[in-house]
């Protein structure tokens, strides 16, 4: 925290140096979380330590996180912007050397009518996200944690989201096209090894009369890291409308082809419908139901490789099973089936009350026999289930509360019940928990 304060502070008087800047503006947040989990091992029976990264896995793991943020917006010559932020992330006394970095989060600079009226460009460390999340939003995936992030644990609550990139927007409104070139990862002069980089195109329209949206994008993911090639590319539409009034329906496809591996084709599907219905009285009452496909891969096939890519998807289909389960061919943001339904309440106008419902049904069975799957990358191999050849996954209902203290302060709580389906032994298929609480203050 004091370098954050330094670095302010150093920045404020470094200002008036600069005769161009016409307006500057300091903002920020502090998030600090109390996180329980409990039999994240599916197993009641067991409390396993995995000895890579000495988290604690089974019966119960109790810690607090913290995440500092501090933002300087600088508008300097008439259509010329600077965005810099600070972040730090980090578990209470994790060991880690993560804990004490402060972390560039954003940098980067925006052009508006850069050559041409309708081009604004930014170029820099940035956030992207595109439509619904499905493919681009987060460098890492929202279940895996990046580098300058100490949250081992929980990986979901990091807001590192930005990517090396520059990006054009063509604003011809109601429509809007936006190019992008990301650098995902740099390889310095390793044998047989490419950088790994995304090109995408967003082409998005607004029918304002109609209150409905429209977009298409294509994003190619390109790289070769010595032992397998990758050459992926994602079609997708999306689309929402309002038929009537509190009434709102969404629908995306996407389909992803290219190279799997320097000897398999990547032949992957994702599809999304949703819809949500909101009263206009005092509580306002919202229902909704939502349907998720992912595609998975079928055990022991050897051709076109069918399970859908995560990318850098930045959606979460349970607070648990979307930790637990995360990654390709897992369960929930590939091979898997989810149907959602929840709703949402103001019993007061400072408290927000929503209740989700989860079920996972696997796309592809996991295993051909009763055996141990070796696919979850959040659970160390020591905590792994066995599991049958079946596809039910299990049910998750996830409870969040949210009240505004005051304009600034902001205070959450979100609680979790995994229940596992019969794809699980009878040795773990114990209920797992999780209870998050939660305090932002916001300037």
């Amino acid at each position: 925290m004091k370098k954050l304060i330094i670095i302010a502070a150093l920045m404020m008087l470094a200002i008036p140096a600069y005769a161009a800047v016409q307006n500057v503006k300091v903002s920020g947040d502090i998030t600090t979380y109390a996180i329980g989990q409990y039999k994240y091992d599916l197993d009641d029976d067991s409390a396993d330590v995995d000895t890579t990264s000495g988290q604690t896995e089974g019966d119960e793991n109790n810690f607090f996180a913290t995440i500092t943020r501090l933002r300087v917006d600088a508008d300097l010559t008439d259509n010329v912007a600077a965005t810099i932020r600070f972040s730090n992330e980090r578990e209470w006394c994790a060991v880690s050397s993560e804990d004490s970095d402060v972390n560039v989060d954003l940098s980067y600079i925006t052009l508006k009518e850069m050559f041409y009226s309708p081009l604004t460009v930014m170029i820099g460390r940035q956030e992207l996200a595109y439509g619904s999340k499905l493919v681009v939003g987060d460098p890492n995936t929202n279940a895996t944690i990046a580098g300058d992030s100490s949250l081992d644990n929980a990986p979901y609550l990091s807001k590192a989201k930005a990517f090396d990139a520059i990006r054009g927007v063509l604003d011809y409104d109601p429509w809007t096209i936006d190019l992008l070139y990301a650098k995902i990862s740099e390889i310095y002069e390793v044998a047989n090894d490419e950088d790994r980089d995304l090109l995408g195109l967003n082409i998005a329209y607004d029918f304002a009369d109609y209150e409905a949206e429209l977009e298409a994008y294509v994003f190619n993911v390109d790289g070769d890291e010595a032992t397998a090639a990758e050459d992926i590319t994602v079609l997708g539409l999306r689309g929402s409308l309002v038929p009537v009034d509190g009434l709102t329906l969404g629908a995306e496809v996407a389909w992803q082809t290219g190279d799997y591996s320097a000897t398999r084709d990547q032949d992957a599907m994702a599809a999304t419908l949703e819809g949500s219905y909101a009263w206009d009285n005092e509580y306002a009452p919202m229902l909704k139901v939502c349907y998720d496909y992912r595609s998975g891969e079928e055990v022991g096939n050897s051709g076109d490789y069918e399970a859908w890519e995560p990318l850098f998807e930045d959606q979460t289909k349970g607070l648990i099973a979307d930790f637990l389960f995360a990654g390709v061919n897992n369960g929930v943001n590939s091979n898997a089936h989810i149907i959602t339904v929840g709703g949402s309440l103001k019993p007061s106008e400072d408290l927000t009350i929503a209740l989700d419902w989860f079920n996972y049904t696997l796309d592809e069975k996991l295993v051909s026999s009763a055996t141990t799957y070796s696919g979850w990358s959040n659970m160390s191999d020591s905590t792994k289930p066995s599991l049958k050849t079946d596809d039910n996954l299990g049910n998750e209902i996830d409870l969040t509360m949210t009240y505004d203290y005051t304009e600034d302060v902001v205070l959450g709580l979100q609680a979790g019940w995994f229940m596992p389906g019969d794809a699980f032994n009878s040795a773990n298929d114990d209920d797992a928990y999780a209870l998050v609480g939660s305090i932002a203050v916001s300037f």
